[in-house]
């Protein structure tokens, strides 16, 4: 997540560190019998070699954090001091960020143990900490004329990797508070994540279903109709039944977007959210016109799927089943090598990086015991970056190794070529990277399909990746949208009116073939994005610009995507991805890739005859 206000990142570290959390789990949870060997789990040794390591460096932060007020009053005064405070800052945030992920990635491994519990507690605690006792930095130096800012700048050489996030505070100027101010809005952030809390509570803990979220996922891709309904039926009810309470969270959240966006002075939250990398509102909404300018092509697939089927009514648990069985079993070292092969088009370096870090253990592969579900990447700037997996031997899980490892690669070489203060990207070029091995490896799948069949699976696999990044995730943007201009309006959020809102989307979205069950109007209930404001666009963002980048890439026309993954947050990431060719201001870009995904559609039409 980019640092727009930098110092008060600290508060919202904890959204860049979980900014890879897969919050949909792919893969299912079964346990392997390879889950014991080494090999295949992460060595977090890497960034401590114990506990007591970790516990000496939360004791030193804890420690360091007051001594940050030494340069209160201050940073006006030279260059010497401005240097100083951001680089106290960042070394701080630094440490933090280690702490962070050595007791999170701990924890995701044995959920059972307090010892991890506790130790993420207390970060949490010190990461709010640290976040109030920086508070003072921003609005100082803003109170500071640019031009003399500008001065230090040009006369202190260890201020030039600063140059850009100054540049961009003093842009952010009018939305900046005093002092006390900033101070309380970051003591209010504790309180702020309540409507979080409890979703993530109710979801994990007093939900209860016969199977887990890797398990349901798999159930519904299962060639038997009646266990395709029942898991869907079950998990749906499940939310159902607190509707009320989660309507309440979700308006909770909202009213949240509005207080901040309010406190800085912005028009709407949506401006609020998208200020932070500099995106105009246009893109958001042209993303919603451009999608809804191709529904049609949407509704042709969900009218292809029954007919392949042979289905009277297509209902929503018929969109994720294979139209062509494939019971092919992947091992874990095929898959590998698959991804390995697919992504060679990215070049000699690339492939040489991505295999070193699989063989040093960046990645703990398969489901174990109280292991966390779902998939991810994470990491810090210090150590190597690492990926969670629940790797299952399916497509679906090469397709997630292929995407967790694109966010990996794009963490290894910003924080390679990038100073600390500027190598964490933001989540709308995040995605691109991720993607973008997607579509690779689909690519590579397809031309190298031996069978009629094969080739359908393939294909399937890569209109689903397009359906879920674009036109999925569009419909829950223009569904955000909507919540959050209501309730700038003065409107209740009730679940009435929330699954009112969703199902008349629904139909917009799915077409006339597709039979809406009643229940599926509580399906906005199940989006945890939703608790990270205008966070899914940049899914179809993301997918739309990754498309564009693998047809260039794998044409030769391309040579600047390794630019691209070492450009970190160094720039807006509008003009990151416009020196990777891809102009995400133009619709062309949005346009683009809906027509892949019509052609995909019509040569899956083609072969089904």
């Amino acid at each position: 997540m980019k640092k727009v206000y930098k110092l008060s990142i600290i508060a919202v570290l904890i959204v860049s560190l979980f900014s890879f959390y897969s919050l949909e789990t792919k893969t299912v949870s079964v346990f392997s019998n390879k889950q014991n060997t080494n090999k295949y789990k992460w060595n977090l040794s890497d960034i401590y070699s114990s506990n007591s390591d970790w516990e000496r460096d939360y004791k030193i932060l804890e420690n360091n954090i007051p001594k940050i007020k030494a340069y209160k009053g201050k940073l006006s005064r030279g260059s010497r001091y401005l240097y100083e405070a951001l680089n106290t800052t960042d070394n701080m945030s630094r440490m933090l960020e280690k702490l962070y992920s050595y007791a999170y990635m701990s924890k995701d491994t044995d959920t059972s143990n307090n010892k991890y519990l506790t130790m993420c507690d207390n970060i949490s605690y010190l990461s709010v900490k640290l976040s109030s006792s920086v508070s003072f930095i921003e609005p100082e130096i803003l109170n500071t004329p640019k031009e003399t800012i500008d001065k230090f700048v040009k006369n202190n050489t260890k201020l030039k990797p600063y140059k850009f996030y100054l540049n961009n505070l003093y842009k952010s100027k009018e939305h900046m508070l005093s002092d006390k101010e900033e101070r309380i809005l970051s003591l209010s952030k504790g309180v702020a994540s309540t409507p979080e809390n409890v979703y993530t509570s109710f979801k994990d803990i007093d939900r209860k279903t016969n199977f887990t979220p890797g398990e349901y996922s798999s159930l519904l891709q299962d060639d038997n109709r009646e266990t395709r309904k029942s898991a869907f039926v079950q998990e749906f009810e499940s939310y159902k039944k607190n509707i009320n309470v989660l309507a309440s969270a979700l308006s909770g959240q909202v009213k949240r977007d509005i207080f901040y966006s309010k406190a800085r002075n912005y028009k709407t939250s949506l401006e609020a959210s998208l200020d932070k990398d500099n995106i105009d509102v246009s893109l958001y909404n042209n993303l919603i016109i451009e999608v809804n300018n191709k529904l049609d092509v949407f509704h042709k697939y969900v009218a292809l799927r029954k007919k392949i089927l042979k289905l009277d009514e297509i209902h929503y648990y018929d969109m994720y089943n294979p139209l062509k069985e494939n019971n092919k079993k992947i091992e874990y070292e095929e898959a590998k090598k698959i991804v390995s092969k697919a992504l060679s088009p990215l070049g000699k370096q690339y492939v040489e990086d991505l295999n070193f870090g699989i063989d040093n253990r960046w990645v703990d592969v398969y489901s174990s015991e109280n292991k966390r579900g779902g998939a991810y990447s994470w990491g810090s700037y210090d150590t190597h970056p690492y990926v969670l997996l629940n790797y299952n031997n399916t497509l679906s899980g090469v397709s997630t190794f292929a995407h967790e490892m694109g966010h990996a690669m794009n963490n290894y070489y910003s924080s390679k070529n990038q100073e600390y203060v500027n190598y964490n990207y933001p989540i709308f070029t995040a995605e691109v990277a991720s993607i973008t091995n997607e579509a690779l490896l689909f690519e590579h799948l397809i031309k190298n399909s031996k069978t009629k069949d094969e080739k359908m699976y393939y294909i399937q696999g890569y209109i689903d990746l397009i359906r879920g990044s674009i036109y999925t995730q569009a419909m829950y943007a223009e569904f955000e949208k909507i919540i959050h201009d209501r309730a700038e309006k003065g409107e209740a959020l009730t679940s009435n009116n929330l699954n009112k809102l969703w199902g008349s989307l629904m139909k917009k979205y799915y077409g006339k073939d597709f039979k809406m069950d009643d229940i599926c109007s509580i399906w906005w209930s199940r989006i945890p994005h939703f608790y990270s404001n205008f966070y899914v666009y940049k899914y179809a963002t993301g997918c739309c610009a990754a498309i564009s980048l693998s047809q260039d890439i794998l044409s030769g026309k391309n040579d600047k995507y390794l630019d691209f993954l070492a450009a970190g947050g160094s720039d807006y990431p509008i003009d990151i991805l416009k020196k990777a060719g891809v102009d995400m201001n133009d619709t062309k870009c949005i346009n683009d890739a809906l027509k892949k995904f019509e052609s995909l559609v019509n040569e899956l039409e083609k072969l089904a005859g």
